[in-house]
């Protein structure tokens, strides 16, 4: 026979688990919703952006900065003068990539990679150097729209970069998945005194949540003028 306390106990374990286990199951059902659907969400968030905040039609009204190029300049080869050349700010677009074996054409070149600038084209970190300078150019862009098909790329793929002082040609002789995380082994090749241009963005592109891998493709100068930064 159950005594009196016993029964309360009973009582109270009752109500306990009529409020834990409910609770317990919302937290538990939130966390797989957003671990299955944070992939997509964050890409809806962008997209819902772009279509109600009319920035999906990239135009130089949309962008933070000036329109620096106006179409390409005739400018192959050569010396420039860095004085005569105007500097770009974060926000300006200062060229165009095109790289036809993986369907990109005329891709606006933004100065700058803060993540409103990353939904108007491929932005360029400010702490690499413009084409020509003779070191690298790090160039970065979401996979899930502008950047998609960047890991279909494959060695000897020919990347074009117009500018509004000259147009260049580079080869693509390397790629690689890097954990940035971890390496930095990168730098080396961005930062050196070597000219080049570096494209990188989110590995892989069906991940189910934001990852520290990155995919890169590392090009080789071809052609294009240099400039004497000390005239």
């Amino acid at each position: 026979m159950r005594t009196n306390s016993e029964s309360n106990r009973s009582r109270k374990n009752y109500r306990v688990s009529f409020w834990v286990l409910p609770i317990a199951f919302f937290i538990i059902g939130y966390l797989l919703f957003y671990f299955a659907l944070a992939p997509v969400i964050e890409p809806a968030k962008s997209i819902y952006g772009l279509a109600f905040s009319n920035v999906n039609a990239v135009t130089t009204d949309d962008l933070q900065g000036k329109d620096l190029f106006s179409g390409k300049t005739g400018v192959y080869d050569g010396i420039l003068k860095a004085s005569e050349l105007h500097f770009p700010y974060v926000g300006d677009k200062w060229g165009t990539l095109t790289i036809e074996d993986i369907g990109i054409n005329d891709m606006p070149l933004i100065y700058g990679d803060n993540m409103e600038l990353l939904l108007q084209g491929a932005c360029m970190s400010e702490r690499s150097r413009l084409p020509g300078y003779g070191s690298g150019t790090l160039v970065a862009a979401h996979n899930y729209n502008y950047f998609h098909e960047l890991q279909n790329i494959k060695e000897g793929a020919e990347v074009s970069v117009e500018t509004y002082y000259g147009s260049y040609k580079y080869r693509v002789y390397r790629t690689e998945i890097i954990d940035v995380y971890e390496s930095k082994s990168y730098w080396d090749e961005v930062y050196g005194d070597k000219e080049m241009f570096v494209l990188y963005t989110c590995y892989p592109n069906n991940a189910l949540r934001s990852t520290h891998y990155r995919f890169f493709a590392f090009c080789e100068f071809l052609s294009g003028p240099k400039i004497d930064e000390y005239s």
